[in-house]
């Protein structure tokens, strides 16, 4: 079987399972063979050895009963980086790097500056920020102990040296009250959203993904309890769902945020909430 014979092929199998059936291919390929989507295009008519075609199908098998490529391959690219993934916490997504870019934007004339990430998961938004930023001073913190050796090994893996990880259930360990940033990507999901049982998610924990009825649990908490933690005029910025940015304006506006700022992300949902205190 060549190069261009197997992407053919689980092209076919994947076009009535995933969106994006031909890209899913190919990043499973280059992950087996070790190589780019240049090389699998430059060398078309490339044998796979029977090793590599066999694990090839059982690849494709996996993502056609629904499996995230990004859990196939242990890995997923967030900020231009690479991250190692597992299925304790969630993928990182494209839309989060609407926090990233605003965060970069907004305190870019900071030289110093302490932050907190709740929530961190994979480690992607206190990574992506600490090498770009690695004078700053970061916490990142997650209740799972899982989640928190995931983002340790992807903290080592970049080097960034300014990290520093802590366990707890959002606040509750949090002892500095000096924060110039508290930034979180919670969950935001209403519990009963039909989005639950499609795609990717339907393998990541149901508790990086669902807040209560109405999706605004946590991030109804992170508002509440902020101002203890942040210096004055300190920023709260966190991520939400596409359709609740009235929700979680009126949630900021409550609990004595000023200068609230909503940002839209790459396909122009409402996707970012940022105030000061």
């Amino acid at each position: 079987m060549t190069i261009q014979q197997a992407l053919q092929h689980a092209n076919q199998v994947l076009l009535e399972s995933s969106p994006s059936a031909m890209l899913d291919a190919q990043i499973l390929l280059t992950h087996i063979l070790k190589c780019n989507t240049a090389h699998l295009i430059a060398w078309p008519e490339k044998k796979l050895n029977e090793k590599q075609a066999i694990y090839f199908q059982q690849l494709i098998q996996q993502r056609f009963s629904g499996v995230p490529v990004a859990h196939l391959t242990g890995q997923r690219e967030f900020w231009s980086l690479d991250f190692f993934v597992d299925n304790s916490t969630l993928i990182p997504r494209p839309e989060t790097e609407t926090l990233i870019e605003f965060i970069l934007h907004k305190f870019s004339d900071r030289q110093e500056c302490k932050l907190l990430d709740m929530g961190t998961g994979t480690g992607a938004i206190a990574i992506a920020i600490a090498t770009e930023k690695p004078q700053w001073e970061i916490i990142a913190s997650d209740i799972s102990a899982d989640a928190l050796a995931l983002a340790r090994k992807n903290s080592d893996y970049h080097k960034t040296n300014n990290i520093s990880l802590i366990q707890s259930d959002w606040y509750s360990n949090i002892q500095d009250n000096d924060f110039d940033i508290i930034v979180s990507n919670p969950p935001y999901i209403a519990s009963d959203d039909p989005h639950l049982k499609q795609g990717d998610v339907r393998f990541e924990p149901e508790r990086a993904l669902t807040a209560g009825e109405n999706g605004m649990e946590y991030i109804t908490h992170l508002c509440a309890h902020a101002s203890v933690y942040l210096k004055r005029q300190g920023w709260l910025i966190v991520e939400h769902g596409y359709d609740q940015k009235q929700l979680v304006a009126d949630c900021f506006a409550k609990y004595g945020f000023s200068d609230i700022i909503q940002k839209q992300d790459l396909s122009g949902h409402h996707r970012l909430t940022a105030g000061q205190i």
